[in-house]
């Protein structure tokens, strides 16, 4: 079987999004190494370490066929599903496969999370880890229906495994109703599944297609060859730092009816606040701006000083009893402490394992560093204060403490806004924005770990039952590391306000 050239669901997703794509996709010189994409809209859910056993627990009797990466895989794949059906799966209510393969005489070749027996015929499932789907699943779906009816079988049914967030995890394993089902039939009639196929097969062969490069450019962020068609679309290219847009889209886009085109341009009698102002003067001097005022801000907070950061988790598979799916759990927080201002600083930090419910210890290891007096800072605190009165409400013996933490807290972000704007934002107040270009040198917008791409991801594999002890530790590492560096970061502002020098005045 030539996997390469038959036609796949990710084939099918990118011709929709795109002919270009699909186009340029399939015409990668053979013996190169692939251009890849994620296709998939699932890309960035946090799936969690316990994604299969919650599958295999609404198909305890199904076969589980591997994930295939070779054309002499994807061979032993179809054969084996083939196997499967020929021994009367249909005939069997309660089984499945999960992973069949299946290649139509027209040339597709797919490979479907659920193939499961009914009592008319076949029922077709497409898992995802959402609570909605989109119009690519119903797609794909439409793609499976039509090649399991090319390959002879009847289906009964078709659908998508929905997250149910109203599932509570009870432990032990028991993941039987985390997913719901949703009928599909109604609206598959709309997919013309065969004359898609005689598209994308006119399409391939014929010359390179046109298509201006638009919002579709960016709507997975993961499309490999944005750089062969041009610019993106313009809502989504990262700023210049004197674009008109980091004063705010909607004045931007007045400032352009006025003949404006970058920030330099503007009178500063054009801009209606101080915040803008601000910002006027520090893309136009090059340099960021600090109001004066931003030193008594400062020292008006009282000691012990401590800055936090805390990390928080939401696996679509929940793996702690007593969770839910998608359920914002704090993992992992990190602190520097400062008891005065001529004293050294203190890190603390706790990070989970994969004991359990980490909420108590998180909890409980939080008061303890904390103390009662003091303030304590954090950039958007906004986000600190829910996750600690979320707690609060979750432990009634741990409640006083943990609100007694609430009138401590101090926002980075609203004394940013405040005082502060440096060039290198582009309008962005973000943390990785602002600490991006406060203190580039940490790299905060990096995770540096080999193998993933964040902190979250890092956790849930640190948690995997298949993960290696030393693996782990690499991992856990590599946490803690990056919780240290924005604690340090927040310092950073910190001293940085403390030395406030005098802002320049309107011109």
């Amino acid at each position: 079987m030539d996997a390469v050239r038959l036609l796949t669901t990710d084939d099918l997703r990118r011709w929709r999004t795109c002919p270009r794509h699909f186009w340029l996709h399939r015409r990668q010189e053979e013996g190169a190494p692939p251009v890849e994409d994620d296709a998939s809209s699932d890309a960035h859910v946090v799936a969690g370490p316990a994604v299969q056993e919650a599958i295999r627990a609404s198909y305890p009797g199904a076969t589980v066929l591997p994930e295939p990466a070779t054309p002499q895989e994807w061979a032993e794949a179809t054969q084996h599903t083939a196997a499967l059906l020929n021994e009367g799966l249909w005939n069997l209510p309660g089984q499945a496969i999960l992973g069949a393969c299946l290649a139509s005489d027209d040339g597709a070749l797919v490979r479907m999370d659920v193939l499961a027996a009914g009592a008319l015929g076949v029922r077709l499932f497409k898992v995802k880890l959402a609570t909605v789907g989109d119009e690519a699943d119903v797609d794909e779906v439409a793609l499976w229906a039509h090649v399991a009816a090319r390959c002879g079988l009847r289906v009964q049914s078709v659908g998508m495994l929905l997250v149910d967030t109203a599932f509570v995890y009870p432990g032990l394993g028991c993941y039987a109703g985390l997913f719901r089902e949703v009928d599909l039939a109604p609206v598959l009639g709309s997919r013309d599944v065969p004359n898609w196929l005689i598209s994308m097969r006119a399409c391939e062969r014929g010359a390179e297609p046109a298509s201006d490069p638009g919002a579709h450019c960016t709507k997975t962020d993961s499309c490999a060859h944005v750089n062969h068609c041009g610019s993106l679309h313009t809502d989504r290219l990262p700023l210049r730092p004197d674009s008109l847009d980091v004063l705010g889209r909607e004045l931007a886009t007045e400032l352009r009816l006025k003949g404006y085109r970058t920030v330099h341009q503007v009178p500063v009698e054009w801009l209606p606040d101080a915040r803008r102002r601000r910002a006027w003067r520090a893309i136009r001097e090059g340099r960021p701006e600090i109001e004066p005022n931003a030193r008594a801000a400062m020292e008006a907070l009282p000691y012990p000083r401590i800055a936090l950061r805390i990390h928080t988790i939401g696996f679509a598979t929940p793996i702690w009893p007593g969770t839910r799916p998608y359920h914002t759990l704090p993992y992992l927080w990190a602190a520097d402490i400062q008891s005065a201002p001529d004293q050294g600083v203190q890190h603390r930090s706790f990070l989970a394992d994969e004991r359990g419910d980490p909420r108590r210890a998180f909890a409980e290891s939080l008061i303890d560093a904390m103390g009662t007096e003091g303030a304590i800072l954090a950039y958007n605190a906004g986000f600190e204060r829910n996750r600690i009165q979320e707690l609060a409400l979750h432990f009634e013996d741990l409640a006083t403490e943990l609100e007694a933490l609430l009138p401590r807290l101090a926002d980075l972000f609203l004394m940013a806004r405040q005082h502060y704007y440096h060039p290198a934002m582009c309008g962005s107040w973000s943390f990785k924005s602002v600490f991006g270009a406060l203190a580039p040198e940490l790299k905060l917008d990096q995770f540096e770990c080999p193998g993933v791409a964040d902190a979250q991801s890092a956790f849930a594999e640190s948690l995997q039952k298949q993960t290696t002890p030393q693996r782990q530790q690499l991992l856990r590492q590599a946490l803690l590391h990056q919780a240290q560096d924005e604690t340090e970061a927040l310092r950073r502002m910190v001293s940085l306000f403390e030395h406030a020098g005098p802002v320049s005045p309107d011109t």
